[in-house]
């Protein structure tokens, strides 16, 4: 479905330039639409399974324009959006004619019950071969014990194939919230496996720890490890191809120690089968970098907060082209290819505050292109570019957009891992190209070349 994003004033332009210019002398301000009475002609449909939410307005004669949280703006019917992130939002509805657009407007509320899975999403539940849907589990039990002193256990329920546990009082160690799950599952040592489970918080959590043991046994066990969970947004954990293990009855083991306070996790969709019992799922490379959900420009300012270095694990990561859409049309590095320049290890973190750092990391050291003026001096004449010695920076940052374009600017002369020229430090202002919620891919703007910087979050 086409789908239309105006500014206000815009779309009052389109609607009076639709008009002929006779139409146009006829216009009647008194005739201006009016927005009561529609409140119950408003319909909003969301589908659970895609977040994707349908705005409709069911009166025929009026046509509506949508104004969102994010000063987005819509003017169609049955207009479509998908919402990644849990939660209650509210949408605007003015209405418009040829003379005009309603000065009064209706506010409606709807809620989106589950964010959108990032990455991979785990095993097949309902798959014939999962082995943990046709189980026998034991009741969840726990050790619930903020400061090693054991209270009562966290309430929790199990609704279709659901546990949501709730943790009231802060932890501040692993292993002081535990959640066990005793099955009647086997395991042998002749089978390897695959697992996988959904797990959400309602708050950043530092790493919940996940452990599939052996009941009689926690010496004995698959994996033990910790899975960081941003607040409300799905993750799965996974393991696959795993060695068996002689057991004669499997514990799933969560820990969610170091929460803080009024926490709620959802655990979800739990599988583990035969790896040989193929359940259609194609399994991502383990070591391939997982580019997150991409986030909306009205995300960017809280998207962008967090320790950023590169990402150097695919081609382009790091280029140079002719302008900032395309900074790669003249070079594009391979994966890799600048381990030996002292790049990868820089790191840039943005604070909430608009605080910026820049730390050139173990070496200690910037990379400057051989025709930069910043310490020339150590350029060793070879028509290579050269490295500079440098201590940790600070400053400030700020994102603007500019005729819808949006940018990252740092006051002149600021850091920003590779100099590419004396324009870009003099004036570093890099257009963002691309933000997700674990990659930011820039270019920076100077004159008669752009490059480009492929980077991930880090923390």
């Amino acid at each position: 479905m086409k789908k239309i994003y105006v500014i206000l004033p815009l779309l009052l332009l389109f609607v009076l330039g639709a008009c002929s210019p006779e139409e146009y002398d006829r216009l009647d301000p008194d005739a201006i639409p009016l927005v009561s009475g529609l409140e119950d002609a408003i319909v909003i449909t969301v589908d659970e399974e895609t977040n994707t939410v349908t705005f409709k307005l069911d009166k025929p004669g009026y046509s509506p324009v949508w104004i969102f949280e994010d000063d987005k703006y819509a003017a169609e019917n049955d207009f479509q959006r998908i919402f990644p992130k849990a939660g209650d939002y509210t949408v605007e509805m003015k209405v418009s004619n040829r003379n005009g657009i309603s000065d009064g407007s209706v506010t409606k509320t709807f809620h989106i019950e589950k964010s959108l899975i990032t990455g991979f999403g785990g095993f097949v539940y309902d798959s014939e071969y999962n082995l943990w849907k046709s189980a026998t589990v034991d009741d969840p039990t726990f050790y619930y014990a903020p400061g090693w002193e054991p209270i009562d256990d966290p309430a929790y329920s199990l609704s279709g194939t659901a546990y949501t546990v709730t943790l009231p009082t802060a932890t501040s160690d692993t292993w002081q919230a535990q959640m066990m799950m005793k099955t009647n599952i086997s395991a042998n040592a002749a089978t390897n496996y695959d697992f996988s489970v959904i797990l959400t918080s309602t708050k950043d959590h530092p790493g919940v720890t996940v452990k599939l043991t052996d009941a009689a046994s926690d010496d004995s066990f698959f994996f033990q490890e910790k899975i960081e969970l941003e607040a409300n947004q799905p993750k799965c954990f996974w393991m696959s191809d795993m060695p068996g293990i002689d057991m004669a009855a499997i514990k799933l083991v969560f820990d969610f120690g170091n929460n803080v306070a009024d926490t709620e996790v959802r655990i979800e969709d739990i599988v583990l089968k035969d790896h040989a019992n193929d359940d259609g799922t194609v399994v991502p490379d383990r070591d391939a970098f997982d580019e997150g959900r991409t986030l909306d420009a009205g995300e960017y300012t809280t998207g962008i907060v967090g320790k950023w270095t590169w990402e150097p694990t695919t081609q382009g990561h790091f280029g140079c082209g002719e302008t900032s859409d395309n900074p790669t049309g003249w070079w594009s590095a391979a994966p890799n290819e600048k381990k030996d320049w002292g790049l990868y290890d820089d790191m840039m973190t943005f604070g909430a505050d608009g605080s910026y750092l820049f730390d050139p990391g173990e070496g200690g050291e910037i990379y400057v292109n051989m025709n930069c003026s910043f310490h020339h001096e150590l350029y060793l004449d070879d028509e290579e570019d050269y490295l500079v010695p440098v201590e940790p920076q600070t400053a400030t940052y700020e994102l603007v957009e500019e005729a819808g374009v949006h940018y990252l600017k740092l006051p002149p002369k600021t850091l920003f891992s590779y100099m590419p020229s004396d324009d870009v430090y003099d004036n570093p202002k890099y257009k963002i190209t691309k933000m997700t919620t674990t990659m930011m891919e820039l270019s920076s703007t100077g004159e008669g070349i752009s490059w480009k910087y492929r980077l991930k979050k880090v923390d």
